[in-house]
Parts: structure tokens; sequence; C-alpha cells
């Protein structure tokens, strides 16, 4: 089977940039570089397989579109190339850096001329011919970056030329054309090209969503238009995000990244920024998730739509035990001891919970439990905002061989609210007391007791180094602890991502979803159950338990990892906990409608 397109367009490109950066090294700026590297970019121009004319079509009504192959994080190269139909011109222009073009398909006419006058008056530039080619199909020419040079392209069909700069078009300042070929006034040429990205077709990217190799579908719409429809796994990643978090979200640089945008103009302009962050393989959506469904493929709605799903999928699989709203209120208007754990993140707690709840975040859950002061037998309810959070909550107390009866609330604080009852808020009981070392001693055998019965890999220090050196694939590292935790030390480069919500927000923290994940903890827990539930997702997890003891470790927080939120709530809001609360209204609207047998939201339900 052949590799698929996009990456062998990818290597070609690189390993004949590659090559051209040594022969400029060697040869600097010069003739002999032109002469040099025009065989090297004519052997890529001949791979006329790797630019098709539907990747590279040339936009409706007009008569060329520049695409941005590669370029440079240090402003020294960029490759293009450009897709004219017959009639497309420029005029006398200059590059201000030297250059090569090479022929990938028709023929493009070429004069080239010098200008003879001394540059300083702008308003009367002289050009003298230096001679004319057309380049067609194996053929190449370079140009230094005083010299001028006119384009046309001849009516023998499409045309496709690789444009070779010293530095990318869009960093070119100054450049200028003159109306004639004699010379004339100044004018100001292509100050800021439109530039375009490869294109892929749905078909081409549901293929490669199944071909085995990495990739990351980066849906740059707001989060907010995200929820109402997105392909299935894309990763939402608003463009105006993507400063802080494409590191993160994309450890390798040379990792397949497909670009979906609100339109095909905002997609090419995130693409254009994704490369400008040094990642050199990427493409876009071609008519984004519309084209998507209009092929026939499934579109969901909502957010973190395949975890809940999953969470759904473990509900009916393991047959999770429930507790409605209108049974616990029953309950405790009998006086039956019913302890009540909210396994959701504090902030969240503090906005909206239900009355009499403890605060027990993710995988603190289950040492904090143990750490209860309960008599035997106690029931344990477990509650977040929906379903998902508690049902993944009561089946790792229940793994874990928790003596007591463990149920999930119903529907969480919706089911709450949609019983009739009301909701409190605050921080008066911000979490379960802390748990005590013989607690803590007691999860963290649970923990390893769990990840061993079914066979969850605990890695050393020589495979993280030697995953984090590895350019070939990708790995992505957390520290699962508590916030407070993370905040009080934690190790270079590993971001924060406590347990739950790791599992929680999958998708939205890591877009590779064939890549690695190491997680790290503090405790020894809390690695080894967050492992084990991402591994039970099908993705490839590795426990790192205890590994910030006896290291030099970072404190502060991490901004980085933290996923979007949709926009619209938060402009409503007033303040950061009014803010919050819009955001879980704003959800509560979507966790009724899992379809699980999708692992999904399907888009309409």
């Amino acid at each position: 089977m052949s590799r698929p397109l996009m990456t062998r367009r990818h290597e070609a490109v690189q390993s004949t940039l590659d090559e051209i950066r040594r022969l400029r090294d060697t040869l600097g700026p010069s003739e002999e570089l032109l002469d040099a590297v025009g065989p090297v970019l004519t052997g890529l121009a001949l791979q006329g397989e790797l630019f098709d004319t539907e990747a590279f079509a040339v936009d409706a009504g007009a008569l060329m579109t520049i695409y941005e192959l590669s370029v440079d994080i240090d402003g020294r190269l960029g490759l293009y190339a450009s897709a004219g139909m017959p009639g497309k011109q420029q005029p006398p222009h200059d590059h201000r850096t030297w250059s090569v073009i090479a022929g990938v398909r028709g023929a493009e006419h070429n004069q080239y001329f010098e200008r003879t006058d001394d540059g300083r008056d702008p308003q009367r530039g002289r050009l003298e011919p230096k001679g004319e080619r057309t380049l067609r199909r194996g053929d190449a020419n370079g140009m230094m970056g005083d010299g001028f040079h006119t384009i046309r392209v001849l009516d023998e069909g499409p045309a496709m030329h690789l444009h070779l700069y010293g530095h990318p078009l869009d960093r070119l300042a100054g450049r200028i054309y003159f109306d004639g070929v004699d010379g004339g006034e100044e004018r100001p040429f292509m100050g800021r090209p439109d530039l375009r990205t490869a294109r892929v077709t749905a078909a081409e990217l549901a293929a490669m969503r199944a071909d085995g190799e990495e990739l990351a579908v980066l849906d740059t719409r707001d989060v907010a238009v995200h929820s109402s429809g997105h392909v299935p796994g894309s990763c939402p990643v608003p463009a105006a995000e993507f400063e802080w978090r494409l590191a993160g979200l994309l450890p390798r640089r040379a990792v397949r990244v497909v670009v979906i945008g609100e339109d095909d103009m905002a997609a090419h302009g995130a693409a254009h920024q994704i490369r400008r962050s040094g990642f050199t393989n990427v493409a876009v959506l071609a008519g984004g998730v519309e084209a998507w469904s209009a092929a026939g493929y499934d579109v969901h709605d909502g957010i973190h739509t395949m975890s809940k799903a999953f969470g759904e999928h473990v509900a009916h699989l393991r047959h999770t035990p429930m507790i409605s709203a209108e049974e616990l209120r029953g309950r405790r208007h009998n006086g039956e001891a019913v302890a009540l754990v909210d396994c959701r993140p504090e902030p969240e707690f503090e906005a909206l919970h239900v009355p009499g709840a403890a605060n027990a975040p993710g995988t603190e859950l289950l040492a904090r439990v143990l750490g209860m002061d309960l008599q035997p037998g106690t029931p344990i309810a477990v509650s977040c905002a929906g379903r998902t959070r508690s049902i993944i909550g009561v089946q790792t107390l229940i793994d874990a061989g928790l003596e007591a009866p463990v149920l999930a609330l119903e529907n969480g604080t919706m089911g709450w609210r949609l019983a009739g009852d009301e909701l409190d808020n605050g921080a008066d009981r911000t979490a379960a007391d802390p748990p005590s070392s013989s607690a803590l001693r007691d999860a963290a055998d649970r923990a390893r007791r769990l990840a061993e019965e079914q066979g969850v890999p605990v890695i050393g220090e020589a495979d993280l180094a030697g995953w984090r050196a590895d350019d070939s694939r990708s790995t992505y590292v957390f520290d699962v602890s508590s916030p407070a935790g993370y905040e009080a030390g934690h190790r270079p480069g590993f971001a924060s991502a406590p347990g739950g919500q790791l599992i929680q927000e999958l998708t939205a923290r890591t877009a590779v979803p064939s890549a690695r994940i190491v997680v790290a903890d503090s405790d020894g827990v809390q690695s080894l159950l967050t492992a084990y539930w991402l591994r039970l997702m099908g993705r490839e997890a590795y426990a790192l338990p205890d590994a910030n003891r006896g290291r030099w470790l970072e404190s502060g927080t991490d901004a980085v990892a933290e996923p979007a939120r949709p926009t619209k709530p938060y402009e409503r809001s007033v303040d950061a906990l009014q803010a919050m609360r819009d955001y879980i209204e704003w959800e509560l609207d979507l966790l009724d409608r899992v379809d699980a047998d999708n692992f999904g939201l399907k888009h309409g339900t």
C-alpha cells in the first residue's frame, strides 16, 4: 500500500528544502546557488502527482492562486506552488531576494530584465531586456533579488509552477513593479499576498482517519459553533488561541494537520498561522463541515462528545448503579444516611452543585472517599453536571474494590434541577476532608492492584526520555495531579490535566488520537487510574506514578493546556462565577442527546 499523499508530499518537500538549505549555506546567495538549486527544485516539480489540480485548484473566478508549501520560521526560505489559468500574467516586478522557478505542468512564459537607472528617482525607472524563457515541466530558472521578470501563462491548459524564494513572500517588504517593459514609475507589488494551503476533500480526510498514520483535525471555529456540528474527533481550538495552545496540542512539528474553518478563507488563514508556528504538514478541509456532511459522513453536536458517549457505553456495559434525584431526596427526607460527593473541578462545583455535596474532583475521588469518616455500609452517591464524570467516578470506586454501595446521581445537577429542586453555589464546602496518610496508602494500593490486573503499563525514566526525543511519533506528557498539587510543583514540560478532566476533555486536550499519552502524578494514585481509563477509551496511555518525588520541579499554574470554552456565555457574564454558571447551563442543554451507539452526538438529534 502506498503511503498517504499528504505524507509523501510533505516528505518530498522537506527533503528538497534540506538539500537547498545545504546548498544555500555552502554557496550563499549567488548565480552559482541558482544553478545548483535548479535541478533540485526540478526533481520535486517532476513529482507532479504530489500537486494534483484538486488539491491546488485555482480559486473560482481567479486566474492565479498561490499555495504556501513550506516556510522556515527563521524567515530564510519560502516555497510556493503557483497555480495559474491561461491569461494569468504579471507586469515586470522584482523579488528582493534570490529565487528559482520550476515547472510542474503547463507553460509559463518569463521575460527577464535588468534595471539600468540608479533607482534614486522612483518616477523614472528604466528596464533593459535580459532574455526570455518558457518554463514547462522539467524546466527551471533562477533570478537574483535585483532582477525583474514578467509572467504569462500560455494557452496550453492550467499551469502549476514551484516558486522558491530566499525569504517567505509575506515578509518581502518593498517589492515593486513597473507598468511597462521599459520601466516607468515604481509601484508597490503584492505587499500582502493572499496565500492558500493545499486542500483535502471529505473523502480524503475520511481515508486519512483510517490509514494508521498520525493525524490532527483542528476545528478553528468558535467552540459554540463547533458544538452545533463538527467532524467527530476534531479538536476545538479557535484561531485566537493558537499562540498558547498549539505547542501543547501538537507535540510533533511534522504531524499531519487538517484545518477546518468557519469558511474556506478562514481555514486558509488559520493554516497560515499554524505554519508560522513551525508546523510543516498542513492542509485544509475544502468546504469545511458542510462538505463533510454533504459527503454523507456523520456530524456530531455538543462538546466532549466522544468522552460523553464513552461514559454511556461504560454505563451500558457495566450496568453502573444509579440513584435518581427523587430517590435521593426521599432518602434524605426519611433520615437515611447517604454521602453525596461531587467529582467535578472546584470552580464548577462552586458555581452550581446539589445541596449537601462535598467536592472530591476527578481521580482524587478514591483517596478522598477512603478518607471520609463514614459508617460501614453507608451508600455513596457521586454527582457531576450530567452523567459522564459521575459514571466514571462510580466505576472507579467499584473497580478499586470499595466495599460501600456506590451510585451515580442520575443526570447530576441537571437531573436535580429537572426534578424541581434548587441548586446551591459557593465555596462553603469546596472539598471533602483531605485524605489521611493511611487513606492515601490504601488508595495507592488499590490503584496499583487495579492497574496490574488490567495490564496498565508503568514506564520508567528511560522510556520517557526516549519517547520525548522521538520525532517519528507524538507523545503527550500530562501531570494529572490536582490543580493545587500541580501549582506547588511539576516537572518541566508537563501540562496540567487533572485526571478526571483529562478523561472528560480528551479530544480538546489531545489533537492527535493515535499519540502516546504519558500521565504523571505525585501520589501514586491518579496516574494509574487515569491511564486505566484512557486505555479503555482506546488510547495508548502509560502511567508514571510518583513522578515528582525527589526531583527539581517548577511551580506555578498552566494556562496552556486549558481547552477552549464557548465565548457567548462568557460575553453575557459579569464575573467569573457567573461565567462558569452560564457555561454549565449552556452545556447542560446538550447532555441528554448522547448517541452511545455512535460514540457521540449525531447532528440534528
